[in-house]
């Protein structure tokens, strides 16, 4: 008999603060010139943390939403539950860089990189869709492809759910692995650029196999296929063994089935009720502001890389200064983001449309999890 009762793994929220930190090291390695990547390879692999991302999307939602995706009104309410939750962030962070366009106009002043704040891209970008192969370069908030990519496994949400919940965790892996076999077959076949790569150009693929992996193993620990209780050390020694993998030069496909080994295995851990750090309350109000960090830290940087460029500071050991202040200022703007504007505009666009519209009926799976607090990113 399937459970129908939904969970929340606390301690998943600790560990997507740190993928999202690893994406910040990653880009202010490149963009502060910090030289890390030539000392510490795990570094220059660091951009595969957003693959953790979608396998733990998948993952949280299912665990949130599969006793209430049954019907055409119980899936326009998930839908706008998940836009609820990604797209103010996305509207004023893409605001904000309309304000550099502004103020670059007026200053005449040549950003270093033009073609990120073209207009042509504005479309796009309010339709979350610039990961879907329609544009030919990045566009304003550069990390923001990944929410395109995110949108786009959720508008295919139903028929992930429906094939996970109907057939074996072992069968729906090995569907996840023959699309990891297809993309690497395409990117062999025309030498286009390897799926892990992908960002802004069909970057939504690159999300599919990874959410849905994720997808399997919720419906597995739902469903009681996948049971246990793993020590934490065992999870934390995983963990340590993907830093391992991203360190090596090998093919960056091995470190999707390290990710999901790591979320099945912390989210068992955590199920035994075991006490850890990770369960912190700080790590775990950084992992609930998390989703600001990721979306915010290029943009933040940005006054700080134009101060140190002038001051002709990149390259010397005060470089490390400014991107460890940009860090220090960016998780303090996610903290207040979180608390004052993250979560009131998703209660307001949970709330708009409701009052004119019957209230449904509550059972027991939908009692279980709020889909404005419990469901993150």
């Amino acid at each position: 008999m399937q459970s129908t009762k939904s969970v929340r793994y606390l301690v998943l929220d600790s560990y997507r603060f740190l993928a999202a930190s690893g994406v910040v090291l990653f880009h202010y390695d490149i963009d502060f010139q910090l030289g890390l990547a030539t000392r510490f390879p795990v570094v220059a692999n660091l951009s595969c943390m957003v693959d953790f991302f979608f396998i733990l999307s998948g993952f949280v939602i299912v665990q949130g939403y599969r006793s209430r995706l049954g019907s055409a009104r119980e899936y326009g309410e998930f839908l706008r539950a998940r836009w609820a939750r990604i797209y103010p962030l996305h509207v004023l962070t893409l605001a904000c860089y309309l304000l550099l366009v502004a103020i670059a106009h007026v200053l005449r002043f040549q950003p270093n990189h033009p073609e990120i704040l073209a207009l042509s891209g504005l479309p796009a970008n309010l339709l979350l869709v610039q990961a879907w192969g329609l544009l030919d370069h990045p566009s304003f908030n550069v990390p923001s492809w990944s929410i395109s990519a995110e949108w786009f496994v959720y508008l295919l949400a139903p028929a992930v759910f429906a094939i996970v919940r109907h057939v074996s965790l072992a069968f729906s892996l090995l569907c996840a692995l023959l699309m990891a076999t297809v993309m690497i077959a395409a990117q062999n076949a025309l030498g286009v650029q390897d799926w892990m790569e992908l960002t802004y150009r069909f970057g939504m693929l690159r999300a599919l196999p990874s959410f849905f992996a994720g997808a399997a193993i919720a419906e597995a620990m739902c469903n009681g296929q996948l049971r246990g209780k793993p020590s934490w050390w065992t999870v934390h020694a995983l963990a340590a063994s993907a830093l391992v993998v991203l360190s090596l030069d090998v093919r960056r496909e091995l470190l999707l089935p390290v990710f999901c080994s790591l979320i099945a295995l912390a989210a068992l851990a955590d199920a035994g009720g075991a006490p850890t750090l990770m369960k912190s309350r700080v790590l775990l109000a950084l992992g609930a502001s998390s989703y600001a960090l990721y979306m915010s830290h290029v943009l933040v940087s940005v006054p700080l890389l134009i101060v140190a460029r002038r001051l002709h500071l990149i390259e010397t050991p005060w470089t490390f200064a400014f991107a460890f202040a940009s860090f220090g200022i960016t998780i303090v703007l996610s903290l207040l983001s979180y608390r004052y504007f993250e979560r009131p505009m998703r209660s307001w666009m949970m709330r708009v449309g409701k009052s004119t519209s019957p209230s449904p009926r509550r059972d027991s799976g939908s009692a279980a999890i709020s889909s404005s607090e419990t469901v993150r990113f």
